[in-house]
């Protein structure tokens, strides 16, 4: 009888008999369904998984964060901004064109929070054991694999790549490179064709200003000479 009782427990429940915020077993369910669609990635839910068996207890909007996180980091995306999701959550995910017969039939993102306010997510991400705070530098809060820095959430790998390009980007900064002082010799032996009186050659003072730093970003649009 018990063996019977947790096999039907694994049974899929109808959708509109899911609670997928008030039980993590029937989140999980649900993410299964958007797998099935296409709308999220099986490593996704994998992820949510691994999260469940870390802390059985976790609170499905902390482990709803994960999801999406992880979805839009597959999509480009560094963190999940909080706030921003709530105003058009379905962008979160892989959704079909519009017009998809299928879609009426799935809980959406969009039904899921609907009236949640960002600061409670926020908070049920800060009291999660998943979860560390950008500022906590404890030993404990290192191994946690979400970070919340504000209002957005970083899975912990991205979130130290993050702070260690943010270091180099700072120290670069603070450096003040030596001008050598045959540098407009230089600077006319490269740019050996002198523009018209009164046109500036912006190349030309782009690279001077360059000179002086140890770190400089090349911007531009198309035919702007970037990379000449």
């Amino acid at each position: 009888m018990g063996t019977r009782s947790a096999v039907m427990s694994l049974s899929p429940l109808p959708l509109e008999a899911l609670m997928p915020l008030s039980r993590a077993a029937d989140l999980v369910q649900l993410l299964e369904r958007w797998v099935d669609r296409g709308w999220l990635r099986a490593l996704d839910k994998a992820f949510v998984g691994f999260l469940h068996e870390l802390d059985p207890h976790a609170d499905p909007l902390v482990l709803l964060a994960a999801a999406l996180t992880s979805h839009q980091l597959g999509h480009g995306h560094v963190c999940l901004d909080l706030f921003e999701t709530l105003k058009a959550p379905d962008f979160a995910l892989s959704l079909p064109p519009e017009g998809d017969l299928q879609t009426g039939a799935m809980l959406l993102p969009s039904q899921l929070l609907e009236g949640l306010d960002g600061a409670h997510w926020c908070h049920a991400l800060a009291a999660s054991h998943l979860v560390a705070l950008a500022v906590d530098g404890s030993e404990s809060a290192q191994s946690r694999p979400l970070v919340l820095s504000g209002k957005r959430l970083y899975l912990r790998r991205y979130w130290t790549y993050e702070r260690r390009i943010d270091t180099a980007l700072r120290l670069r900064l603070a450096t003040q490179e030596r001008v050598a002082a045959d540098l407009p010799q230089r600077l006319d032996s490269l740019f050996d064709q002198p523009p018209p009186d009164g046109v500036i050659d912006w190349q030309k003072l782009a690279c001077a200003l360059a000179t002086r730093g140890a770190f400089s970003i090349v911007t531009g649009g198309p035919g702007t000479g970037k990379t000449t």
